[in-house]
This record gives C-alpha cells, sequence and structure tokens, in this order.
C-alpha cells in the first residue's frame, strides 16, 4: 500500500507541476501544456543559435549554445562537431537538398542523397553534440513545393530515424504557409519544422497555429527586414536600415516572437559572419575582413550586442555607436538622392556613443549590385569607385564621374571591437 500511495503521488505530482518523463538519453521533445519542451540528456534546453560557424568563441561567450549549418560531407561535419565541442555547443547540421522539382522524379539523384544520408546517419549517429538534422533548406523556393519532393524529405527522414536514434529529425522552410502545409500532408517523421523568417516575424504564431502543421518549430533563420521587404527607390534599389535599426529589430522579434512562443524551441539568427547579398552589410553581423584598402578586422556589429543582451540577460558595459541616419547633400535615402556626373556632394552621418569613444569614419562608394544570387545564393562583392577614405569626422565629400547607380558606406569604428554601418543609395546623372 505504501509503495502505490508512493507512485500514486509521484503521478499526480508530475501532472501538476510539469516533470519531465524524459528518458534522461538522447534528444526528445515532448508537449508542455500549448507548447513543446527540449529536453537533451534529460536537461530541458532552449537553443540559442546561430546561423554559420564563425567566431564561436564569441558566440559562446556571448550566451549562444548552438549553431546551423546548410549542409556538407562528412569531413565537413567531423570539422563543425568539432568546433561544437570546442566551444560547448550543438549543431543542427545541414543535408542539402535541390530545388529543381525534376530531380525528385530522378533515381540517380535520389539514390545518390539516400547514400549521402545513410553515411552521415552510421557515422555520427552518437555524436553527443549533435542536437539535429536538417533535411533540405527553402526547397520551395524553386518548385519543389510537391508531393514528390515532400515525400522524398519523409523517405529520408524514415531513413535517418532507422539508422540515429539519437537525435532529431527536422526540414526547413521559407515563411511559406503552403509549405507547412506540405510538410503537415507529407513529412509526418519529423520532430520539428524550421522557418526562415525576417520581415513578417509578428506573424508566425498566427500563420503557425492555423496551418495543419501540430508540432513544434525553430526559427531557423532571422535577422534584419530583407531586401525583399523594405522601401526602394524609384531605380529599386532597396533600402537597408541602419545597424542601430537592426539593433532594435533583433531585440524585439527575439523577445516579442521568438522567446514568447510555447510551440517555439529556440532560433539561430541569421548571419552569424558575413556575406554579400545586395549589399556587404545586410544580413551581416560582423563586418569584413582583408578586403583591399578597407581597413576592417571583422568587427562586431550592434547586432552581436542585441543577442549578447537577450541570450544572457545582462547590462553590458561596451555598446556599439548609435548612428541616427545618413544624409547626401540634405537629402535621406527615401527622397532618391540624384546627384550631377562630376560634381562634388556632402554627405553627414548623425552617430552618438554610450561610451564616449573615440569614432573612426570609414567610407566607400561602390556601385549599385548587379550580379544577384537567388534564396542566398553567392554573390560578387561589387565594384568600389575611387578610394577608401579614413576620417575622425562624421562628414564626407566625395565625386562620382560616372552616370549610374551606386551606394555610399559608412563604417562607424569605436575601436574597442564595435563597428556600426549605414549606407544610402544614389544615382549619378548627367
Amino acid at each position: 500500500m505504501k509503495i502505490f500511495l508512493l507512485f500514486a503521488i509521484l503521478f499526480f505530482s508530475c501532472q501538476f507541476v510539469g516533470c519531465s518523463s524524459s528518458s534522461g538519453v538522447g534528444i526528445e521533445i515532448e508537449k508542455a501544456g500549448d507548447g513543446y519542451k527540449l529536453y537533451i540528456d534529460g536537461k530541458e534546453t532552449y537553443i540559442k543559435g546561430v546561423g554559420g560557424t564563425y567566431r564561436l568563441d564569441v558566440a559562446s561567450q556571448n550566451g549562444a549554445n548552438a549553431f546551423r549549418t546548410w549542409g556538407g560531407d562528412v569531413e565537413a561535419v567531423q570539422k563543425a562537431l568539432a568546433s561544437a565541442a570546442e566551444n560547448k555547443m550543438y549543431v543542427m547540421q545541414g543535408i542539402g537538398l535541390t530545388k529543381d522539382s525534376l530531380k525528385y522524379y530522378d533515381n540517380a539523384y535520389k539514390n545518390k542523397m539516400r547514400e549521402e544520408v545513410r553515411t552521415l546517419a552510421e557515422t555520427f549517429k552518437n555524436d553527443t553534440n549533435l542536437l539535429a538534422w536538417g533535411i533540405g533548406n527553402e526547397i520551395e523556393l524553386g518548385n519543389a513545393n510537391i508531393g514528390a519532393a515532400w515525400s522524398f524529405v519523409e523517405e529520408l527522414a524514415q531513413l535517418i530515424k532507422s539508422i540515429d536514434k539519437r537525435h532529431l529529425v527536422s526540414t526547413v522552410i521559407s515563411y511559406n504557409p503552403k509549405a507547412l502545409d506540405s510538410i503537415a500532408k507529407y513529412v509526418p517523421s519529423i520532430d520539428y519544422v524550421g522557418i526562415n523568417v525576417y520581415g513578417p516575424m509578428e506573424a508566425v504564431k498566427k500563420t503557425v497555429d492555423q496551418s495543419n502543421y501540430e508540432g513544434a518549430f525553430m526559427i531557423t533563420e532571422w535577422g534584419p527586414t530583407g531586401w525583399w521587404e523594405t522601401a526602394s527607390t524609384e531605380w529599386k534599389a532597396p533600402i537597408e536600415q541602419t545597424s542601430e535599426e537592426k539593433r532594435a529589430v533583433y531585440e524585439e522579434r527575439y523577445t516579442q516572437y521568438i522567446q514568447s512562443n510555447p510551440r517555439c524551441l529556440g532560433s539561430f539568427v541569421f548571419l552569424w559572419g558575413q556575406k554579400e547579398e545586395r549589399t556587404p552589410t545586410w544580413f551581416s553581423m560582423f563586418v569584413e575582413d582583408n578586403v583591399e584598402q578597407l581597413p576592417l578586422q571583422g568587427e562586431k556589429t550592434p547586432m552581436v550586442e542585441a543577442m549578447q543582451r537577450v541570450w544572457t540577460g545582462n547590462t553590458l558595459t561596451e555598446t556599439a555607436p548609435v548612428i541616427g541616419g545618413m544624409t547626401i547633400n540634405d537629402k535621406q535615402a527615401i527622397d532618391n538622392i540624384r546627384v550631377k556626373a562630376g560634381a562634388t556632394f556632402k554627405a553627414e552621418v548623425t552617430v552618438t556613443d554610450k561610451e564616449n569613444n573615440r569614432l573612426t569614419y570609414v567610407w566607400e562608394i561602390l556601385k549599385e549590385a548587379t550580379v544577384l544570387g537567388f534564396g542566398g545564393s553567392y554573390e560578387p562583392r561589387p565594384d568600389r569607385v575611387g578610394e577608401v577614405v579614413t576620417l575622425d569626422t562624421n562628414v564626407y565629400e566625395g565625386t562620382v564621374n560616372e552616370p549610374g547607380e551606386y551606394r555610399l558606406y559608412v563604417y562607424v569604428l569605436d575601436n574597442t571591437g564595435f563597428v556600426s554601418t549605414v549606407n544610402v543609395p544614389f544615382q549619378v546623372v548627367k
């Protein structure tokens, strides 16, 4: 009778205080009220992740516990997992899939992927730094939001689960309600859906709740408002947010829409590194390094500051310069700035620094990007016009002789490891 009463007390206690029924070994997702919780070896874990493998030491020191990759062979995965172990982090390892719908009817392609996936699952099935496999990334952005494609994702998910009993399996989509419904219909074996979303973060909860998908999810890419979502000039040049506007956006989106959603297991902020996508700074949480004439060394932007604040909850002793805006000839980007070829124009950036650090201003003019990627694919850095100019003043005067479309960039360094950025598109006319 005493043993029976003891079990009864434990049972009802778990019902009311939310005791985990996790086995304590491996990685599991459990229903919790109207949401879900993630357990790693029995410990409840919320994913504070970064997209990419750059400066993982900084990520870990600032409170991150995971990073995401988009694909790789055995050697690449081994390298990622070694970095994860070194920095006490977990990996959401991507498995690249095509966005071309025709390939999902191609047995040669599918056999190749089956073999790759089998090899990865068998090689890393016991690794304790691996969090999850991410099968495909935004395949629906091509023309692959079709039953054949999602059925193949399901097949690969089942293949992994037949081999790897420890890790989670997921697939990643863009912010696409139709793709979410397709996953609910065709891919029942995944443990969670990854959603990549930028501007409409506030709509994610409603979209997921109203979809046919009933499971957990993660925000697997997020960051500033995308170039496809912002205002643009009359010549269709998208207007990028200042780094201070981005900092505010990162903090708001994380605290109000990611962290507060009970079905969301965490997120991977984008991009923990630097890439060219319409501009060198749009999605980059660090600036460039080793670019000819450009005196930058991969400094942290205010978006790194933002994540350190929300991940740790700490007040920071050092923060990035605060950019209020930039004008050319007293006009803002939205004013469709045009200057005469060969005429001198004047630019001014408004900046404050909370710690009153000495500021350095690095000015650069680039041609507007014309070689454009798709779905985040590679883009070359646009050509520079003239020389990089480094000043200790917030005012710059420049000249462009050839008509065309350009951007003026300024990098404001506080010489403590932070840099803030803003750019303004302008047209040069005859």
